[in-house]
């Protein structure tokens, strides 16, 4: 298992540093005031995702984080992915309902049996995790236990720890701090929606 940052083909392994991951969930709100200070209209923005972690690595690493880093201040997108091993991300090819735990996809060859998965609508609005209990191969995915909402075809369905789009924040820096052999750095990525 190796924490990877997956960017134009190239895949980049880092180990992960003492604090650990950091995920918070949250529902992102913005507000629109008008000359006179008074609030007029709130927007309330759908499921998205932001996280951060210390990584570890050594000059090899370092040396192909640079080029990464170059193509992350474009602002163009990569996938990051906690545990290299679960890189599925499919949609639904069909819908799946509340209180049933089949779950049909366009593809199954990523999954298997005890895997930890999201499921969520196409407008994030409803989402929810999905052990898998058993694969039917090319068809569907049986979970654990019961949906509570309701999907359509084309809604996500994808590793828990895998982010096949991500970005870095505006004005996050790169600067690993060197200790011996090894750097350290703090990366933080946003869900690029």
């Amino acid at each position: 298992m190796a924490i990877r940052i997956t960017y134009n083909s190239v895949n980049i392994d880092l180990t992960i540093g003492d604090s650990g991951f950091v995920r918070p969930l949250k529902q992102e709100i913005g507000q629109q005031r008008a000359a006179s200070g008074k609030v007029q209209t709130v927007g309330l923005y759908n499921f998205a995702e932001s996280f951060s972690f210390d990584a570890h690595f050594q000059e090899a690493v370092y040396r192909q984080l640079i080029p990464w880093m170059a193509w992350a201040e474009q602002g163009k997108s990569f996938a990051f992915n906690t545990d290299s091993d679960n890189a599925g991300n499919t949609t639904l090819d069909a819908g799946a309902a509340a209180a049933q735990k089949v779950i049909p996809l366009t593809a199954t060859t990523a999954f298997a049996a005890t895997d930890v998965c999201l499921i969520r609508s196409a407008d994030r609005t409803k989402y929810e995790i999905v052990v898998i209990a058993s694969v039917s191969a090319g068809v569907s995915v049986t979970a654990t236990d019961n949906l509570v909402y309701t999907y359509t075809a084309a809604d996500t369905f994808k590793h828990w720890e895998y982010w096949p789009t991500v970005k870095i924040p505006i004005g996050w820096v790169f600067n690993p701090t060197k200790t011996g052999s090894w750097y350290q750095q703090t990366f933080e990525f946003f869900e690029a929606v």
